[in-house]
């Protein structure tokens, strides 16, 4: 990204040793030039105390989002368990009906084993039931009422298994309803856990910036009185201090999309009208200039990745300022986001897959974090927001958070309509 300088953000920021502990270099000898290099690192610590002030001030701002975030799940767990305990009494309710009903059918099986008995017993019995008749027409009523009085009580026996089936399978689908809330519950108390970490991170962070603060500003008191050599360890020292901080706050925007990314299944987004039939993505700024690709970078101000010191994350699309900014593909809009430096104001996409694309150095943003969109869908416009010395965009792909050359991934040859 074109000259990202201290892009702090969410930085989970790792300071390093002060300058007494940089190595020694000697600097030049000639007064003129000494002054120089004194008023040059002079300037650098002021642009690096004013950085580490805004950063201050982004995390702060990052940890009452975290705290949002941990109050939401709280309700959410809170939810999950009370309809854990909802489904467990109708567990049981439904558990003492079946039990009931299988008791019942216990004591009507009871009955006809009875009942056969004494037939088997007393075979005469019905006999006599059938010779105390009257007449004809009492003793067909007598037969009647015999075979009624076995078919209710095997209407009965059916009805009572017919029942109890059905019980449990209610009793079944409650049990499965309870079991997806469990663990929909233990879900939930993992992401809070991992948000709690990165809290405790976060705070960790800020208190080391003030340290960096208070150490910079003494730095700044000293400077006038400090020897050339030690001006040099001091700007080795916040070069350092740049290149970790660059990294860490690239990382840490992509902590928050990782952490959506886990409580926010993406799965297999359906393919909108209008989509490419022979690439996955098409150009974010169809007639854009190239300003810089994706790899290693001559910039010094590049953070290290994959073995390089300097490497570019992405490609960097300039167009005039204002211009409108497409998504690549279909997805879901994962995280618009905002900081004083680095990316500036982003959009994070997520697509199926585990690939994400970012959107950064836009002027604004015109869509919101959850919302689905279409490839080709405006999200924002061209800007020049963050660390940024003019309208460009930085177009970013990451797959299973690792980044990647987009090229492959877009249609062949310069930015263009092309769809194909």
């Amino acid at each position: 990204m074109k000259r990202l300088i201290v892009a702090v953000g969410l930085a989970l920021l790792v300071l390093g040793a002060g300058p007494a502990g940089a190595g020694a270099n000697s600097g030049p000898t000639d007064p003129l030039q000494q002054q120089a290099m004194i008023d040059q690192i002079r300037a650098q610590l002021g642009s690096n105390l004013a950085d580490a002030m805004a950063a201050q001030q982004q995390l702060r701002k990052s940890l009452q989002d975290n705290a949002a975030q941990q109050a939401d799940l709280q309700t959410k767990i809170a939810d999950a368990q009370q309809k854990i305990v909802a489904l467990e009494v109708q567990i049981a309710d439904a558990q003492r009906l079946e039990a009931l009903t299988t008791r019942r059918i216990e004591a009507e099986r009871a009955q006809i084993r009875e009942l056969a008995r004494a037939i088997y017993a007393q075979p005469g019995s019905v006999l006599v039931v059938l010779g105390q008749a009257q007449s004809l027409g009492d003793l067909l009523t007598r037969i009647s009422d015999l075979n009624a009085a076995g078919a209710r009580a095997a209407e009965l026996k059916t009805s009572m298994a017919r029942d109890l089936t059905e019980l449990q399978a209610q009793r079944e689908k409650e049990q499965a309803a309870r079991d997806e809330q469990v663990k929909l519950r233990n879900e939930l108390n993992s992401e809070l856990s991992q948000l709690r970490v990165l809290q405790a991170q976060q705070e960790k962070s800020l208190a080391d910036l003030q340290v960096k603060v208070e150490e910079t500003q003494t730095e700044l008191a000293l400077l006038s009185r400090q020897s050339t050599e030690l001006a040099q360890q001091v700007a080795d020292w916040l070069q350092q201090q740049q290149d970790a901080i660059i990294a860490a706050a690239m990382q840490a925007v992509w902590t928050q999309v990782q952490l959506w990314s886990q409580s926010n299944n993406v799965g297999q987004i359906p393919t909108s009208p209008g989509h490419s039939t022979m690439y996955r993505f098409v150009w974010p700024e169809p007639q854009a200039q190239i300003s810089q690709l994706f790899g290693p970078s001559a910039l010094g101000l590049e953070p290290p990745y994959g073995g390089y010191p300097h490497f570019h994350t992405g490609i960097d699309l300039v167009e005039p300022f204002g211009s409108p900014v497409y998504a690549a593909d279909d997805g879901v809009v994962a995280v618009v986001g905002s900081t004083t430096s680095g990316y500036g104001k982003y959009v994070v996409i997520a697509h199926s897959g585990g690939l994400d694309t970012l959107y950064g150095h836009l002027a604004t943003a015109v869509v919101n974090v959850g919302q689905t969109v279409s490839q080709g869908q405006p999200i924002g416009m061209e800007g020049s927001s963050g660390n940024s010395t003019g309208a460009h965009l930085h177009f970013e792909l990451r797959i299973n958070q690792k980044p990647v050359d987009p090229r492959p991934y877009l249609p062949p040859g310069a930015p263009s309509a092309f769809k194909g």
